[in-house]
């Protein structure tokens, strides 16, 4: 028995390993007590597929438990989403058609007893972003000071929960709970400090003031960002797969795995008793492993003509 994959998520022991690492703030802090700043990571938690994780100009197929860290990019495709978990629980939701970049990830702990201090910076090249802190890390003192540049504008944030995204058309801001500053080449930063405080700029048109989004509009932006369930999510020990195809032999697998990883599915191959599958793992229902068996038949360039689900064993 022999399962395959170009780049496989953590297993077991190494989530166990980076769980007991990021407790103590990060892999040089956790070897080092009196560490000051600590390159961290970024885990993807949850992914609706398709989508990437692009490294050295390298693109490889999303999955949970994999880790993103300074210069990565975290891309989606349309209708899919991307949930990214940061080392002090803060969460980064990503929307659909959407490139993010980790410019720097820090964080810095002078003890293992001591509340972490991070200091990041973001880009969001196009699509839609969402930051919320954790609860847990708010409660423990845990400080941030992280910025998202966007196209038109940089994001200043100290501990909140908001939204943005940006595109060819424009640049908005809104604030759920907490405070952002949107700062603009030499201009005055704007503050945003007001639950549904709202800042826009449209390409070639002036600035305009402050606004309050309308509850229509808040519950569009929420829904920009969180996943569809259903349509194609992926877990971290989520127990359905996607069967894609299989083989006598090992080379035509190979081959639709690279298809499939190409396209943003992480497939992998499985092998046993002379029989090859191509597999998706890690969806989270029955229900997102069939719309995406569903979406690979429906793309003639895959050539998945048949395929089944299946619940994997505990």
């Amino acid at each position: 028995m022999h399962t395959s994959s170009s780049w496989h998520p953590l297993g077991r022991q190494r989530r166990a390993l980076l769980c007991a690492a990021l407790a103590l703030g990060g892999f040089t802090s956790a070897i080092s007590p009196m560490a000051h700043a600590a390159p961290s990571a970024t885990v993807v938690e949850a992914v609706q597929l398709p989508a990437w994780v692009e490294r050295n100009g390298q693109r490889r197929p999303a999955e949970p438990g994999a880790q993103l860290r300074a210069n990565d990019k975290a891309i989606t495709a349309n209708g899919s989403r991307m949930l990214l978990r940061m080392d002090d629980r803060s969460t980064i939701k990503l929307g659909e058609q959407t490139e993010f970049q980790i410019q720097s990830l820090d964080t810095r702990r002078d003890s293992a007893a001591e509340p972490s201090e991070q200091k990041s910076a973001f880009k969001l090249v196009s699509g839609v972003f969402r930051y919320a802190t954790d609860y847990t890390s708010k409660a423990l003192g845990n400080k941030r000071e992280l910025n998202v540049e966007l196209a038109t504008a940089t994001v200043g944030i100290r501990g909140t929960d908001f939204w943005t995204m940006s595109d060819a058309a424009h640049d908005a801001v809104c604030v759920f709970e907490g405070k952002v500053e949107v700062m603009r080449d030499a201009k005055p930063g704007i503050g945003l400090d007001k639950p549904g405080a709202f800042w826009v700029v449209f390409t070639g048109e002036p600035e305009k003031p402050v606004d309050q989004a309308t509850p229509a509009q808040l519950a569009k932006f929420i829904d920009q960002a969180e996943m569809q369930p259903g349509s194609g999510v992926l877990l971290q020990g989520g127990r359905w797969r996607t069967v894609a195809a299989t083989f006598n032999s090992a080379a035509p697998a190979a081959a639709l795995r690279t298809r499939l990883q190409s396209a943003g599915y992480p497939a992998q191959t499985f092998a046993r008793d002379g029989r090859h599958e191509v597999r998706i793992n890690q969806f989270a229902t029955r229900q997102d492993a069939e719309a995406v068996l569903q979406r690979l038949r429906a793309d003639a360039a895959l050539g998945v003509s048949e395929g089944r689900v299946a619940l994997t064993a505990q």
